[in-house]
This record gives structure tokens, sequence and C-alpha cells, in this order.
């Protein structure tokens, strides 16, 4: 038995619409073709589009797990290149509201599921509603995801505030999407730093960057990976770049390799 866990990195951001959830499944499956074991979870449980994005048509979801009604090993579908890929549920407000205890039946199979895998890549909901800091609470990296856009940087300094009281010892690293080039990103981070140094105490890392890139799109219409269906792609080069750099960086867990507790603290000073 591997006595290494593997590493939950969580994709966030503050606001949607920056290419999250497309980053995270093009990691996932450039992680797989880098020969890790990969589990990949949608954690916007209400609003599904890992699926979507990939192709997949699952007959179970998180919510599922979430319930009860079945267990994460019964969920889990095969994605593209074998990755393992846990869908969630379209359209369920509710679930976009759960804490540590009601998220405890997907949460602990999933820690528990860890030394199965390479890496677990989760997919966080765009924002800072209780479900998001609950999922970006047990990780043990967080990457936020950004654009160079005025209102993306200011919403991604939100979450890195929000980050810094909710979950103060969870690194994260800054992940540049849509970028004309690698100035450009760091100019992002540059401005990320300065703000986040000053008024929180600490400094976000940076993964890299992202460009814009037509095959990006075409990939999405194809329902397809990028890495997967245009691998000399210049974004899809990156893509593995990023992969290499979070499996070459994979440790155990930062703390204790189990969720949160209790809802005591959870979203309680937001």
């Amino acid at each position: 038995m591997n006595d290494r866990v593997a590493p939950i990195v969580g994709f966030l951001s503050g606001k949607g619409g920056v290419g999250k959830s497309n980053i995270a499944a093009n990691v996932a499956v450039a992680c797989r073709i880098l020969g890790a074991e990969v589990l990949l979870i949608d954690g916007d449980l209400g609003l599904a589009n890992l699926d979507a994005l990939l192709g997949l048509q699952p007959s179970r979801t998180a919510a599922d797990v979430v319930s009860g009604r079945c267990g994460l090993n019964d969920a889990v579908v095969e994605g593209p290149h074998g990755i393992h890929v846990l869908a969630a549920a379209r359209g369920d407000r509710e679930l976009t509201a759960n804490g540590p205890s009601e998220l405890a039946p997907l949460l602990l199979p999933v820690f528990e599921a860890r030394r199965r895998y390479g890496i677990v890549i989760l997919d966080i909901g765009s924002g800072i509603g209780k479900t998001a800091l609950t999922l970006s609470a047990s990780c043990d990296l967080a990457v936020l995801v950004t654009t160079p856009e005025l209102t993306s940087i200011v919403d991604a300094y939100a979450m890195l505030k929000v980050l810094a009281t909710e979950a103060p010892d969870l690194p994260t690293q800054v992940l540049v999407n849509g970028t004309r080039n690698e100035y450009e990103a760091s100019h992002v981070h540059d401005q990320l730093t300065v703000v986040a140094r000053n008024f929180l105490s600490r400094v976000p890392g940076q993964l890299g960057y992202v460009p814009t890139d037509a095959r990006l799109i075409e990939a999405v219409r194809r329902q397809r990976a990028v890495v997967d269906v245009f691998p000399s792609a210049r974004a899809s080069r990156l893509l593995v770049g990023i992969a290499k750099r979070l499996l070459d960086e994979r440790a155990p867990g930062r703390r204790s390799q189990r969720p949160p507790a209790d809802d005591s603290t959870i979203g309680a000073r937001t």
C-alpha cells in the first residue's frame, strides 16, 4: 500500500466566466497523459458543466453521493485517457449552501480514496458561497483562476481576502487565463501580489497562464479537452506544463486529511 496520499487541488475563482472549469478539466486530462491516476470532481454541485465539457453522460452525480443514494465509486465514470470523473447535478439550488456536515458523505469518501490516485482535482463553484468555502477548506492547494479584466482581478482579490480568513493555511497560486502573453499574466499576478501583501500579509504564488487560443474554443465546441484534440496548440503545451508542476510539487495533505468537522466557522465572517 502506498503511504503517500494524493493532494486535493481546488480550482476556484471569484466570479464565473473566467474559464475555470475548462482549465480544471484540461489539467486533469494532462495529468493523466503524464501518467498520474486522476480523480476529477465537479464541485459546482448545483450547476454542473464538467460532464458537458468532456462529452460525458453520467447516470449518477455528486448529488447522489451527498444524499446517500449511492457511494463515490458508484457515481464515478471514466473520462478521457482514463481519468475518473464525478459529475455534479444541474439546477439544484440547495446544493450551493451546504456546510461540512452536509458534505461529509462526499468529502469523507474522497479523503479515503486519495491513496488510489496521484492527484485529486476539485473544480469548485465560483464565489464565496457556503459550499464553495467548505470545499476550498478541504483542499491542500487552491488554484485561483482569473483573467486580465479589471472586474476579474477585483473578484480574485476578494476571494483571496475571504480565504485569508476562512482557510488561512491554504496555499494559493494564481493562474491567469485568456492572456495575450506571459508579460500580461505576470502583470496581473503583480497587481494581486501588491494588494495581498499590503492588506492580507500573504502573497499568492504564480502557477502559470493560458493564452487566448481559438483551439480552446473549438475544443469546447467538440466537447473535448484541448490537450487531447489539439496537443500541439500553445494553450495545450502550457496546460501540460501546469499539470507537470502540480504533479512535481504534490505532497501529503497539509493538515489532518479530514474535511472540516462542523459548520461553526465556515461562512461565519463573510
